[in-house]
């Protein structure tokens, strides 16, 4: 491991230790007072560090893990406890940390609902009071806030982290969509240098190349003429030499200049027609024939262009491999394609030319970007060259490429709006169902738990408990006032019922006290 790497994991770890001492702190809190959680043990508050600990050591690989522990551990302690405070922090902190690295929403939704599901299973196995036959007091509100705090404090927090990560998201993709444009910025520079190089090494092959090869070609012919001194046919000798070795120069400088893309240079650079050009190669000592040179006029204007080409250099190649050869050039124009043959027949002498094939390969490629057909090869009658072009050229393939990073960044605008939105619209319900709730049951509890002032008056000290109970309401009121009383009478248990069904006046309870099965004292307690 390098330094800079063994760094990195220095700091990760350091970061993770001060997260979980941070996190932790509610707890031992509650251990160290009861202000926080009543009856918290050190065994209890031991056992939330350490799920913690697991929690924040799979952040970073596992963060749906993570999550999911702190939600089932704040879960378990509004279930054991009824308090939610102790654990609330750990819960929300990974949830965010959670949304903010995971890409994905579904496994989040389905292990907070899953939780969600299993608190408000447990919750009721773990509050239900036998004694009552049913749930102690509050212990409804524990069961509700032990299933809606899962969004609140699970959900609401990974959708603001999940929103975070969208909009990390959406700046990598603005600084990729910036390199990438700079990247195609700097390619269609070199395309158009590499265009322009390929314009140069076609015009020198095209030129130059044939021009040198006629030269050559008259050469050659003055070399072999009879009456010609052994001083002169040296001396034409070293000329065609001279001329074949810039031959070999301009095919080199040919081939390292036109290593590029040659689909927009001009096929037809001279102008010269098909005639034009026999006569010049027959002026030049060329023995050539041309069949049908009026179809060219017949062939439309960019295969024309081509058609001259593929003349050009057939005769240029003539000239080179095959001096002192017969060539014949073809034309044949149907309505919709046009045929041109070249043809040069077995040489009355070796050929003196130099080794070619760059001008066949780049014609080639040409002839197949207008859809058309080369053939290049020995023949019966000698080497052939052959082509048939079509006069309309057929539309290019379309390649599928690589997703335009516009589109990239509309996709991440669009979930970094629909993350928030999300966002916004569950804490809204969740906010919203939480209150009508704590307002329908403060309402439940007040009407459902009421001992009238007439019936707790005709209530005597001495009473039975059965007695009694038949005037009682199904269910007390609170466990006991958060304000002062009177003493209780030794070894009894009280219960407090509502004065009046108002939920929302000034709380007035009746106090009933019951040791060994009768009502031992009974006591009005205003606030």
């Amino acid at each position: 491991m390098s330094r800079k790497a063994a760094n990195q994991s220095y700091q990760a770890c350091l970061k993770d230790v001060l997260l979980w001492a941070v996190l932790g702190l509610p707890a031992v809190w509650a251990g160290l007072t009861r202000m926080l959680a009543d009856s918290y043990t050190w065994p209890e508050v031991t056992a939330g560090l350490a799920a913690i600990g697991v929690a924040v050591a799979l952040a970073r690989s596992r963060p749906l893990a993570a999550m999911l522990v702190t939600a089932a551990l704040w879960a378990l302690s509004v279930a054991v406890r009824g308090d939610p405070t102790v654990f609330f922090l750990a819960l929300t902190v990974m949830s965010c940390l959670a949304g903010t690295r995971m890409p994905r929403a579904r496994p989040a939704l389905i292990g907070l609902s899953a939780v969600a599901v299993a608190a408000a299973a447990v919750v009721p196995l773990v509050r239900w009071d036998p004694t009552s036959g049913g749930f102690v007091p509050w212990d409804l509100g524990a069961w509700f806030f032990a299933v809606t705090g899962i969004g609140l404090f699970g959900l609401v927090p990974w959708l603001a982290g999940h929103a975070r990560h969208q909009s990390l998201a959406l700046t990598h993709a603005g600084w990729e969509r910036a390199e990438r444009l700079e990247r195609e910025r700097r390619m269609l520079d070199e395309q158009a240098r590499m265009r322009e190089r390929t314009a140069i090494a076609r015009e020198m092959h095209d030129l130059l190349g044939h021009d040198l090869s006629l030269v050559a070609l008259r050469i050659g012919a003055l070399e072999v003429a009879p009456g010609l001194s052994g001083d002169h046919r040296e001396a034409a000798g070293e000329a065609r030499r001279a001329v074949t070795g810039a031959a070999e120069r301009l095919r080199d400088i040919v081939a390292v200049l036109g290593d590029g893309d040659a689909g927009h240079v001009d096929d037809d650079p001279t102008g010269e027609s098909v005639g034009e050009l026999v006569r010049r190669a027959a002026a030049a000592g060329m023995s050539v024939v041309v069949h049908g040179a009026q179809e060219e006029e017949r062939t439309p204007g960019p295969a024309r262009a081509l058609v001259r080409r593929v003349v050009r250099e057939g005769l240029t190649n003539a000239a080179k491999h095959a001096p002192g050869s017969e060539v014949r050039v073809r034309l044949a124009a149907g309505p919709d394609e046009t045929e041109v043959t070249v043809t040069a027949s077995a040489p009355d002498r070796p050929g003196r030319g130099v080794a070619g094939g760059y001008g066949l390969r780049e014609l080639a490629g040409r002839v197949r970007l207008h859809g058309g057909i080369l053939h290049a090869g020995p023949s019966d009658e000698g080497f052939t060259l052959a082509v048939r072009l079509p006069h309309v050229t057929p539309p290019a393939t379309d390649v599928p490429g690589p997703r335009p990073v516009a589109l990239d960044l509309a996709l991440a605008r669009r979930r970094a709006r629909r993350t928030r939105l999300a966002a916004l619209l569950v804490s809204a319900a969740a906010f919203t169902g939480a209150s009508a709730f704590l307002l329908g049951f403060m309402v439940y509890d007040a009407t459902t738990s009421v001992l009238p002032p007439a019936e707790f008056a005709g209530l005597r000290v001495g009473l039975a408990e059965s007695e009694v109970a038949a005037v009682l309401p199904p269910r007390t009121r609170i466990d006991d006032p958060s304000w002062p009383e009177p003493p209780i009478p030794p070894g009894s248990r009280c219960r407090y019922y509502g004065v009046d069904p108002d939920p929302f006046g000034e709380p007035r309870l009746h106090r009933l006290c019951f040791a060994e099965g009768r009502l031992v004292g009974k006591d009005f307690l205003p606030r």
